[in-house]
């Protein structure tokens, strides 16, 4: 597992503190009932700190699973990177 992927399963890991660790790579909306829209603000609020940027809500509209997020935010990450 990268680095970007050890520090959004943190992040998974502080919003949803009843998930098992072994699950967070296959969470998803439909599979962690708490997953609700204020749980999705508080998840990207902690992404934003942990990886020190702004987030565009708009942005990860949509993102409704650990592996979406995680592309979503490499691809965040990469466009950062090359500005």
């Amino acid at each position: 597992m990268d680095e970007t992927a050890s520090k959004l399963e943190q992040c998974f890991q502080i919003a949803f503190p009843n998930l098992d660790p072994a699950a967070i790579s296959s969470a998803s909306v439909d599979s962690v009932p708490q997953w609700d829209s204020v749980a999705q603000i508080t998840l990207l609020n902690l992404i934003g700190e942990e990886f020190a940027i702004d987030i565009d809500f708009e942005e990860f509209e949509g993102a409704n699973s650990f592996s979406e997020m995680l592309a979503r935010l490499r691809e965040r990450l990469s466009s950062s990177n090359s500005n």
